[in-house]
């Protein structure tokens, strides 16, 4: 089979385009004042650029221990720049997308026509970015539809080369393979949960359509390639957890690695996973009915559940030797992305169960639908898919992370005159986003939150004996910050410590806050 023509040339404009709009749209939208965003990843970002590291302790709860260089531009540019340039740029590197996806679309589509396969790429590249989860995300920091490139660009280095793969000369394959896991690993290292997209795309070259020895040379160096680009976007920070925690994956998976900062614990969350086969083969089928399942906004995508019908009929027309000649598509590469996308999907049911993860996948999703319906004994296929598509776009709508109207800095704080800012110390406590408050304090103070989702302070553990140590000796001003409505869980914490609440009143405020936050002096019990 011939390999595609050149991409067009109106691919770069039409992007130029695409990314403009999704930054329009992130206007549009409203500010990001997300729970993630107030809970870490502007803090994160922000310790990085200022020598916070290890100063503060864990101020942003669990996510604490999470890579941040993600939110390094972030934190830099809302400090720099107006809120409104700060989401129009966010929105237009998530527009970034488009042309990743088609580029694939391209390559997989098998139509003799230039302009007809343009018009189907670009159609399904635009479906692909206009998901629940996409859209819910453009202009926000949750980067699922940043570390989404990597995965897309991996994607696109393999369907491009496919014909070298099957049949080219082992040396130059094993580069190409190690050069697609590159981007995969680095995503992966930046977004831990990007691991399922990485098992997913090696698994599927296992089970590819091509000779057993190649299947098994080709999935070792994407291996090795997804390595290589951990070790880029991740090595550094893993290395940071096992000098300070004895963990390179802090605090997760501490039942092996037993660092005594924290509990004998794998600190997985629970919150959306499935128990037992039956809830996890049926997931699919039931959180597009009740997103609850699956994310804390509500939100409709239909995506999904159409691959989880269409996939597995293809499967099964394809054992009983029903597949028609191939059409629209190329067999080859769509087969491999097919067996990808089923493998990443199982394991997300087995790790997370979060729709926000699945993102990549749902980018895909119109394409591998479309690739499925090749491969099934329909006439008409071509309306079909073009129905399909449609279909899934008019009944799409995306959750909301919460957005406020927009004000002239991104993450803007008002705060109350404090004396002897440098010998100050303040405690957080209760479960209330509190972090992106601190980069607003004079750069003296000390931040410790001794209360929070993180429950490593209730044992016996590092942290617990640090907070005691450092609570003792102090000898300046010692604070409580916290939200009103968690007055009661702040005294009782406060007081394992020796410490009560003082005259307290509501005095830091942020347009992004869920509420005016208090400030209050302690005193020491007798």
């Amino acid at each position: 089979m011939p390999a595609p023509p050149p991409l067009p040339r109106l691919l770069l404009p039409a992007s130029l385009f695409v990314c403009l709009g999704c930054g329009a749209l992130a206007l549009l939208l409203g500010m990001d004042a997300s729970w993630d965003l107030r809970n870490y990843h502007y803090y994160n970002g922000w310790a990085v650029l200022h020598g916070h590291l290890g100063r503060d302790v864990l101020v942003s709860q669990i996510p604490s221990f999470f890579n941040p260089l993600l939110d390094v531009p972030y934190a830099w540019a809302a400090e720099r720049l107006p809120a409104r340039a700060v989401g129009f740029l966010q929105g237009m590197v998530h527009g970034l997308n488009f042309p990743l996806l088609f580029a694939i679309a391209w390559q997989i589509l098998d139509l003799r026509g230039g302009r007809e396969r343009g018009l189907a790429a670009g159609v399904l590249a635009l479906a692909g970015m206009a998901g629940a989860g996409t859209l819910s995300e453009i202009g926000t920091v949750f980067w699922d539809d940043v570390v989404s490139l990597g995965m897309l660009a991996a994607v696109l280095t393999l369907v491009t080369h496919w014909r070298g793969l099957a049949d080219g000369p082992l040396g130059r394959t094993g580069l190409l393979a190690a050069a697609a896991g590159l981007p995969a690993g680095l995503a992966f290292g930046l977004k831990q949960p990007e691991v399922i997209y990485c098992v997913g795309l090696c698994a599927g070259l296992l089970a590819a359509d091509l000779p057993v020895w190649r299947r098994l040379w080709l999935a070792f160096w994407f291996g090795i390639g997804v390595l290589a680009g951990l070790g880029l976007g991740g090595g550094w920070w893993m290395a940071h957890l096992w000098h300070a925690y004895g963990n390179p994956l802090f605090p997760f998976f501490n039942q092996i690695f037993k660092s005594p900062w924290g509990l004998a614990d794998p600190y997985r969350d629970p919150g959306f996973l499935q128990h037992g086969v039956v809830d996890m083969l049926t997931f699919g089928f039931r959180f597009p009915f009740d997103t609850a399942l699956a994310a804390e906004a509500e939100f409709r995508d239909f995506r999904v559940l159409a691959l989880e019908i269409l996939v597995p009929l293809a499967a099964l027309a394809g054992l009983a030797r029903l597949n028609p000649p191939a059409g629209m598509i190329r067999p080859g590469p769509a087969r491999w992305l097919l067996a990808a996308a089923v493998v990443t999907y199982a394991v997300w049911v087995m790790l997370f169960c979060i729709y926000r993860y699945l993102i990549p996948l749902e980018m895909l999703a119109p394409l591998l639908a479309v690739a499925a319906l090749e491969m099934l004994p329909l006439p008409r296929r071509p309306l079909i898919a073009a129905a399909l598509v449609a279909l899934l776009a008019a009944t799409t709508w995306p959750a909301d992370w919460l957005r406020v109207p927009w004000a002239d800095k991104a993450v803007a704080v008002s705060l109350p005159a404090i004396e002897r800012p440098d010998q100050s110390l303040v405690l957080i406590s209760g479960h209330e986003p509190l972090s992106f408050l601190i980069p607003a304090f004079p750069p003296g103070m000390r931040f410790l939150r001794i209360d929070s989702t993180f429950t490593l302070t209730e044992g016996d553990t590092g942290f617990r004996h640090l907070f005691g140590g450092t609570i003792g000796g102090w000898q300046g001003p010692i604070y409580s910050l916290h939200i009103p409505t968690e007055e009661h869980d702040v005294v009782r914490k406060l007081a394992e410590y020796g410490l009560a609440l003082g005259p307290c009143r509501d005095n830091v405020t942020s347009p992004i806050g869920a509420a005016p936050y208090r400030l209050c002096p302690t005193q020491r019990m007798r």
